[in-house]
């Protein structure tokens, strides 16, 4: 599937979706991992901090070059030399699924906010991921993991959100 085109859109005919910055669709995402053990981890300078076992949502955007396309490619593959505080955790958990939705608006301090008003959410590690703006944090936690569907009927103004499953294994 093209990653410009609406989710299951194909040939001539599908729809193209969303702003474009150098030729990728720009948009706001939701990565899903799984984290099955308890760790301290140290996420760049912000430091350290105790992760408990459990699910946990990070909400970013992508609106530079490359767009989502990008952005979730780097996502998707563990990375050695972390660039974002996403990555440090990463490298202990696992990526279960990503939400997105093309966009030319930073969905990303909205989304943060709708998944801490969730039953159950909390804040583990404050400013995570939000070094660039006033939110607490952009990695909410979760004991179970919150379903997909109560986060897409709360969103406002999205219509192409999409939801991929990156792993199917028992622990996601």
């Amino acid at each position: 599937m093209d990653q410009h085109t609406r989710h299951g859109a194909t040939g001539p005919t599908a729809q193209r979706i969303g702003p474009t910055v150098n030729g990728g669709v720009t948009g706001g995402y939701v990565l899903v991992l799984a984290l099955r053990r308890p760790a301290t981890i140290r996420i760049g300078r912000l430091g350290a901090f105790c992760f408990p076992a459990g699910t946990y949502l990070y909400t970013g955007s992508a609106l530079g070059p490359g767009g989502l396309a990008a952005r979730l490619a780097h996502h998707r593959r563990l990375n050695p030399s972390p660039h974002w505080h996403i990555d440090y955790l990463h490298s202990q958990a696992q990526l279960c699924e990503i939400w997105s939705a093309a966009s030319a608006e930073r969905l990303e301090c909205t989304w943060a906010s709708l998944l801490l008003s969730l039953p159950g959410a909390r804040v583990v590690a404050p400013r995570f991921g939000a070094s660039d703006c006033r939110c607490p944090t952009h990695l909410i936690y979760f004991a179970d993991e919150p379903p997909f569907a109560t986060f897409a009927q709360r969103i406002p103004a999205v219509s192409n959100l999409q939801r991929e499953i990156t792993a199917r294994d028992k622990g996601c």
